[in-house]
């Protein structure tokens, strides 16, 4: 449910986003704040890749960010800007944030933008966008990206085109003998070489098992 006031998402919600030929999902959670932030929701955002703090622009930004930011240090939640207490009890959860500033929905809001960003003092990647109006969403779904430390990898077999509608997903610094394993685990101990175009690489050029994988690189497999 959504609406034009705070407060109307009741529980964990998931959507996905498209970026390019891929899809990130994404929940919508209720909000926290120090009258109540639900233990299991805190544990969710324990187990995510990225946390998204998304605060209103016009409604107190810096005291939403720091209460949010706050809380979530309280369980042992941060970001890898962040410089960890030295009394800590138990291990630390790091995991990367993404500060979203909605309802930049006029031209004069970058200006409040950049008084939020300079007061605040923050230290994670921050986007300034609008719900309402569009402006700047697409470029969510870029950060994320950037942010996911991924690779789009494809296969082809010889003589064939690669389908390049359905890549493999690997952590960035995967090698060749990774995307192989993901393949088969059979088939990376068989692994003699492969043939790479794309990013980085002479069309064709031949490569070995450690060859670190780039984005967007076709691979013909050789056993």
């Amino acid at each position: 449910e959504t609406a034009a006031f705070p407060y109307t998402t009741q529980k964990p919600t998931p959507g996905m986003m498209a970026y390019e030929n891929i899809q990130f999902q994404l929940i919508d959670t209720p909000p926290i704040s120090r009258q109540y932030a639900d233990p299991a929701l805190l544990d969710l955002l324990r187990r995510t890749d990225i946390v998204m703090v998304m605060v209103d622009l016009l409604a107190d930004p810096i005291g939403q960010y720091e209460e949010i930011m706050g809380i979530l240090h309280d369980y042992r939640i941060y970001s890898p800007q962040c410089r960890l207490p030295e009394n800590l009890p138990k291990r630390p959860f790091i995991r990367k944030v993404l500060v979203v500033v909605n309802k930049m929905d006029r031209m004069e809001d970058q200006e409040s933008l950049e008084i939020f960003r300079e007061l605040s003092g923050i230290e994670q990647p921050c986007l300034g966008l609008s719900a309402k109006t569009g402006m700047k969403v697409p470029r969510l779904s870029e950060i994320l990206f950037s942010l996911a430390e991924i690779v789009r990898v494809y296969t082809k077999r010889p003589g064939k085109e690669a389908d390049l509608t359905t890549p493999f997903i690997l952590s960035a610094g995967s090698t060749l003998e990774e995307l192989a394993a993901r393949i088969h685990n059979e088939f990376a101990s068989k692994l003699k070489y492969a043939r790479i175009w794309g990013r980085g690489v002479r069309d064709g050029q031949m490569v070995q098992k450690n060859y670190v994988m780039q984005d967007g690189n076709i691979t013909e497999f050789f056993i």
